[in-house]
């Protein structure tokens, strides 16, 4: 029998699944299900993973023309909590960062939201990157500076940026070269615009995908990794309203906010939630200013929920 081929999955149509093999495209199935990992929602290969495959003759031409057989082990996976009986959703696989593209207005700047999502790619060890994009729409820099110092003073990378005059931009396409990366944010915040600055062209390949699908030349509807002219690969994603984190202990939400490592292991007690207990490092920061008050609510507010 001939040895299975590895492949790259960069795009999941229907029950089709794109995958990437020595510069060029195969399109496989999957029969069975596969056991990835801890979740038992972890069942089918997602954009991202490695998998070994089978070329297999189709009959009709349009239909796949190889076969998925096993999917390798996931250095990191990037996920939110489901919606009804699902418990979590993964966006993708074997990322090395994660842009949290989120927009000075139009929508709103969501403080709560980016710390959720600063947690979900900590979780598994995704580096997170914050952009604040349409820096061209705030009345003065003061409106997003203060939130960009916030998050820098907390350790985080911060990246203002703007699609339409290429602020920002320059710096975006040096971090992401020769890695595996996605932008995910809410809908409205100039996810598809920004990846199209960052790879000049991108946009018309990503508006074939559309007509072919039959969706809006700017809407996302699918992940989909992209390659980048200067090595990695770049993904978009679809937008959304909330963004849930899932499966962590509450004992361990603290570990996820980077601000807060100088002071965990100094409680009273060492299952410490920082919420209600007395003699706690993590309120104590909060009250002399180590700690900001915002990133502190929006840890109640995520631990609450957990």
């Amino acid at each position: 029998m001939e040895r299975p081929c590895t492949g790259l999955v960069i795009r999941i149509t229907g029950s089709d699944y794109i995958t990437y093999d020595n510069g060029g495209t195969v399109r496989c199935s999957v029969r069975g299900r596969f056991r990835i990992g801890r979740s038992r929602d972890e069942v089918l290969p997602v954009v991202g993973d490695v998998v070994e495959y089978r070329r297999e003759p189709a009959a009709d031409p349009r239909g796949a023309a190889g076969v998925i057989v096993s999917v390798g082990p996931r250095r990191s996976v990037f996920r939110r909590a489901g919606s009804g009986h699902r418990a979590e959703r993964v966006l993708g696989a074997n990322l090395d960062d994660v842009f949290l593209v989120h927009a000075v207005r139009a929508p709103r700047l969501n403080r709560r939201l980016i710390d959720r999502m600063i947690v979900a790619a900590a979780r598994d060890g995704i580096e997170p990157v914050v952009c604040i994009n349409k820096i061209d729409l705030a009345r003065s820099p003061d409106e997003y500076q203060d939130v960009a110092s916030s998050y820098e003073r907390a350790g985080y990378i911060v990246i203002p940026c703007c699609a339409g005059d290429g602020r920002g931009v320059d710096r975006l396409r040096a971090m992401m070269q020769g890695r595996t990366t996605m932008l995910a944010g809410p809908s409205g915040t100039g996810k598809t615009s920004l990846l199209a600055a960052i790879e000049p062209g991108l946009e018309s390949r990503i508006a074939d995908v559309s007509a072919s699908t039959g969706k809006g030349r700017h809407t996302t509807t699918h992940f989909e990794l992209h390659p980048l002219s200067g090595g990695g690969w770049l993904a978009d994603t679809p937008g959304f309203r909330e963004f849930g984190v899932h499966d962590i202990e509450p004992a361990e939400l603290a570990e996820y906010f980077r601000d807060f490592e100088p002071f965990l292991g100094q409680c009273r007690f060492s299952q410490c939630t920082h919420s209600h207990e007395p003699s706690c490092a993590v309120k104590d920061a909060v009250e002399t200013g180590g700690i900001e008050a915002a990133r502190y609510e929006s840890y109640l507010r995520i631990l609450a929920d957990l």
